[in-house]
């Protein structure tokens, strides 16, 4: 994929966010309860190649503008982010880097008005955190999500960046869903089955 063709690190404002829970899951904790009817988890990997200097970048995490204060997410580790739609309410769900033991982003969202579809805008990578230093990869894709699936698997993501400022020079996608379904069941007991589904283009009118 061409190099300009994504956001590279950014200083953002927040906008309003109708934010979901994030479910977190390490080996020391106890067993997440498993989604609800009205409920999905959603399975993925995002690496930045070459890895992040989280301990640099953590020097970074608090920032100030004027009126403008800009702090971090989680602890300090590296966050992924997810950002979506559901019914016209904007949403996002995120989760630590180094948070689970599994090597898989879990994150288990709602669906409003029981509409069980999600357009995905974007993953973000936010070093140490940082609400202001983070790589974007966008993704404009629609999965809709059968009655009886409670955990979807999207893929796993690989961006390329050139450095200093983690330009984004490539993404790859791959399969690894023999693991990630293994990886489900570890953390959500053996009953949990994983579904692949597909990732629908979202039409410019949609976008």
């Amino acid at each position: 994929m061409r190099k300009n063709k994504y956001f590279v690190i950014s200083l953002v404002i927040a906008a309003a966010f109708f934010i979901t829970g994030t479910n977190l899951f390490a080996a020391d904790k106890e067993r997440p309860k498993a989604p609800g009817k009205n409920e999905v988890v959603i399975v993925f990997s995002l690496n930045i190649q070459p890895a992040p200097d989280t301990e640099f970048f953590a020097h970074y995490t608090d920032m100030s503008f004027g009126a403008l204060s800009l702090g971090q997410y989680g602890t300090g580790k590296d966050v992924i982010m997810l950002k979506f739609n559901n019914a016209k309410y904007a949403m996002q769900g995120w989760t630590e880097k180094d948070a689970d033991a599994v090597g898989f982003a879990m994150l288990q969202v709602g669906f409003a008005a029981r509409k069980r579809y999600l357009e995905l805008r974007s993953l973000q990578y936010h070093f140490a955190g940082s609400e202001a230093l983070f790589v974007t990869l966008p993704l404009r894709v629609k999965i809709e999500v059968p009655d009886d699936v409670r955990y979807v698997y999207i893929g796993d993501f690989t961006c390329k960046c050139s450095k200093p400022f983690y330009d984004i020079t490539d993404v790859k996608r791959v399969d690894n869903f023999d693991a990630a379904a293994k990886a489900v069941r570890e953390v959500y007991g053996k009953d949990a089955e994983l579904e692949r589904v597909p990732l629908i283009p979202l039409n410019k009118e949609e976008d």
